[in-house]
């Protein structure tokens, strides 16, 4: 069939670019041949069809133990459980409250680009490829524009040969293989109709880069597919352009994506495990390859030798080896001899043989990459102390593993990040917390009229409530003065958090409070409020306000107070003067006592002053 579609001609840049993708193609050929058979062993497909023929053929089923799952299993597993979560920090003194936002912000947009679900994968191909990529591009969301993080697939992502670098930082070009339908494509890029009816038409067979199943390079003429690069190129600054082998779908320009600084940067992120002296990258599953050989084909010769055996019989017997070896192999097979003529010669030494050294292959897969210790499964009766030091001693082997999945994660925060100050410019409010009972909403972007400011300034001194009340009357209460966690002069550090990681962000800032709040409820309030001031906790004015209010005068129970000890003081007096009453009654009694003897021995008031007697 011949297509009227007529061959375009592209300039000199567009097959420069052609070439350097085609040179990545060539160049890495031989690794990512490498990083397919890691993925088919991964998958328990471990044996070619002439293996699985010879074992068909001598009554042996083709049995795979894979001992590369579970330990592939056990690195994703391990990435889950130490997954931290980003969290920015100040520059600058006073910033705490902005740095808060913006990690609620960085952590809104990680939850909803589902980023956990995407890192497991990564960190999965990862482990089995060798290299995992990302691109932090941006979406349309209810009218607006958010950060979206994409996952791209290891054999659809590109790069420039030369890099030696594990995180691609010292790459001149990245890019991303993309297949479409001739129609999708043409709908979505209607100025490039003929170029893409081009490479449609020239379409040809290709090795690596297919479209699944493989059928062409650049081109899928029976299904009428096209392959198109989402290309990104340094030169002195970070470039884009979308080509086929036609010619450019979209224009070479500056990249449409901005970094921190506001110069365009490449929204591609990668990372590699290990890379040899050829730049070949490769991940953990490639070094077991040969052991998990070695277990598969040792295992299959020690069952062979178990179930089948050798013998020496006499030309009396047979002279017919294959009627020999018939009846040796039937349960009730008969042969007929004297005693002696039929010798059966011992194989076990070549079977245990090979299951030693089937035992030692096994052995050597669980001692590379992360151990069973991890997974806490060789306990051995030990104590909970005991089992968490040996799986923190099984982490050593994996650090390299954790470190880039750790850079990969703080790059697509920063770029997130980066999205976030160049395409929101409007107000916004994101939830972050998932407790229903504590929904709590931050404001970025947010306009502050003059009397929220006063109020927020100002609103826990009684003194001044008076004075806003009146201001809030005036005519100018209401104009805007200052804009609330303006993203776009936010400057943070983006770091990921070594704690452990919470569920929500309240929980994190409750384990934190109760820490201290032994400290808090001992210490006197100037004391609480520095205690307060210096840790990293979140909303510090909502918690110092508190410490204020409880450590503030209360006119209630001032008067209450005043009340108790005026009737104590009341108390005092009238037992006082009971007192007094008392001891003025019993000197009175004595006194007319006293008195009383006195007269009568002296007759004092007798008639006739006769004395006494």
């Amino acid at each position: 069939m011949e297509s009227n579609v007529v061959a375009l001609r592209p300039d000199a840049t567009h097959l420069a670019m052609v070439r350097q993708f085609e040179q990545a193609e060539e160049s890495t050929q031989s690794a990512r041949e490498k990083a397919e058979k890691c993925r088919d062993y991964y998958d328990n497909k471990q044996l070619t069809a002439d293996e699985e023929k010879k074992l068909t053929d001598r009554g042996q089923p083709p049995v795979v133990f894979n001992e590369i799952k579970p330990k592939v299993n056990t690195m994703t597993g391990l990435e889950k459980q130490t997954r931290k979560d980003p969290k920015a920090f100040p520059r600058n003194p006073g910033d705490e409250a902005a740095a808060h936002a913006a990690t609620d912000v960085i952590r809104y947009v990680c939850e909803d680009s589902r980023w956990d679900d995407k890192r497991s994968q990564c960190a999965k191909e990862l482990a089995i490829e060798g290299t995992c990529a990302v691109m932090v591009g941006v979406k349309q969301a209810k009218g607006a524009i958010d950060p979206d993080i994409r996952r791209i697939s290891w054999d659809r992502y590109y790069y420039d040969p030369m890099s030696s670098e594990f995180d691609f930082s010292d790459a001149k070009f990245k890019g991303i293989v993309i297949w479409m339908d001739l129609d999708d494509a043409v709908r979505k890029h209607p100025d490039a109709k003929d170029i893409l009816e081009a490479t449609w038409a020239k379409a040809r067979d290709a090795e690596t880069y297919h479209d699944k199943p493989k059928h062409g390079m650049w081109a899928d003429y029976k299904r009428k597919r096209v392959r198109l690069c989402e290309h990104y190129y340094d030169e002195g600054g970070w470039k884009f352009c979308i080509f086929t082998e036609g010619g450019y779908v979209v224009e070479p320009m500056d990249s449409p994506y901005l970094d921190e600084d506001k110069e365009p940067e490449c929204p591609i992120h990668a990372v590699s495990l290990y890379i040899d002296r050829d730049n070949n990258r490769y991940g953990e599953v490639l070094a077991m390859i040969s052991p998990q050989d070695e277990v598969n084909k040792r295992r299959s010769k020690a069952l062979h030798l178990v179930s089948q055996r050798q013998i020496r019989v006499s030309h009396a017997v047979a002279d017919d080896p294959a009627k020999v070896r018939k009846e040796l192999s039937r349960p009730d097979g008969i042969f007929i001899g004297e005693a002696g003529e039929v010798e059966v010669l011992q194989t076990n030494d070549m079977a245990a043989g090979n299951l030693n050294l089937m035992q030692d292959a096994r052995e050597h897969i669980h001692r590379t990459g992360a151990n069973s210790s991890l997974g806490g499964k060789d306990v051995q009766n030990q104590s909970g102390r005991a089992i968490v030091a040996q799986q923190q001693g099984g982490m050593v082997e994996s650090a390299s593993y954790l470190d880039c999945i750790k850079t990969l994660s703080i790059a697509v925060y920063r770029s997130s990040w980066a999205r976030v100050r160049q395409f929101w410019n409007a107000e916004r409010w994101v939830r972050v917390t998932d407790n229903e009972n504590n929904i709590r909403f931050v404001g970025v972007n947010r306009p502050i009229t003059a009397i929220e400011m006063a109020q927020q300034k100002y609103g826990q001194d009684p003194q001044a409530q008076p004075l806003l009340q009146a201001f809030a009357q005036q005519p100018q209460a209401q104009e805007i003065v200052g804009i609330e966690n303006n993203v776009v002069e936010l400057d943070v550090d983006i770091l990921v958090d070594e704690g452990i990681d919470t569920p929500t962000v309240a929980a994190e800032q409750f384990s934190e409070l109760v820490s201290i709040m032994p400290s808090l409820v001992q210490l006197p309030p100037p004391y609480a409020k520095l205690l307060v001031q210096a840790s990293s906790l979140r909303n510090k004015d909502t918690l110092l306000e508190t410490i204020d209010q409880l450590s503030a005068p209360n006119p209630m129970a001032e008067q209450a107070q005043q009340v108790q000890m005026a009737g104590a003081q009341a108390d005092v007096e009238n037992k006082q003067a009971d007192t007094a009453k008392k001891a003025a009654e019993t000197e009175k009694t004595q006194v007319e006592t006293l008195t009383g003897a006195y007269q009568a021995g002296h007759n004092i008031g007798a008639p006739n002053g006769a004395a006494a007697a």
